[in-house]
């Protein structure tokens, strides 16, 4: 999250242009956040469930599984990057540091996923290691089996944030 940055450092994303393209999109963030509508109550409910499991593993970080549905102009990083940086995220740990988000996006339009991270992670964040980390749920996506896909792709972003806590504690020696 770039909490006071009007621009991306990494790739260049402007707020206020993004501010115009998302104008219609709702800033309130639930967890999850289901924003192109596919996931039932019950569905809900068991994400809700698998976030709290991840948020225990990791009490200092806030998990956030959102869907959405782009049009053709909009892709799926800068809505993250927009999101991250104007959404309100609801229900939020005490525990959890606010630069602590980690948002696992889906495009049920495009069967696209992407990994988005508060500042707490994004140095230690290796772009192909996350991309391997959500791989193994592609294939459900791609079958529009959305939740099994959310499911195994939240256990694959935990094993990958694990990873990344053990490498920090090892060069914190």
């Amino acid at each position: 999250m770039h909490l006071s940055a009007e621009e991306c450092p990494h790739c260049g994303l402007v707020l206020a242009q993004l501010d115009e393209l998302y104008a219609g999109f709702d800033r309130t963030v639930r967890r999850p956040h289901d924003a192109a509508g596919v996931l039932r109550v019950a569905d809900r409910k068991r994400v809700t469930k698998w976030i709290a499991r991840a948020e225990r593993a990791f009490p200092q970080l806030y998990f956030c599984v959102a869907t959405c549905s782009l049009s053709d102009e909009q892709n799926i990083r800068s809505y993250g990057f927009w999101l991250m940086n104007r959404g309100e995220f609801k229900d939020i740990p005490e525990s959890a540091s606010e630069d602590g988000c980690v948002m696992l996006l889906i495009d049920v339009n495009r069967k696209e996923v992407c990994l988005h991270v508060g500042y707490l992670l994004d140095a230690a964040m290796n772009e192909e290691e996350s991309f391997d980390a959500l791989t193994i749920g592609h294939p459900y996506l791609l079958e529009s089996n959305f939740m099994h896909s959310i499911e195994v792709m939240l256990g694959g972003v935990r094993k990958y944030v694990k990873r990344l806590r053990r490498k920090a504690r090892r060069l914190a020696k």
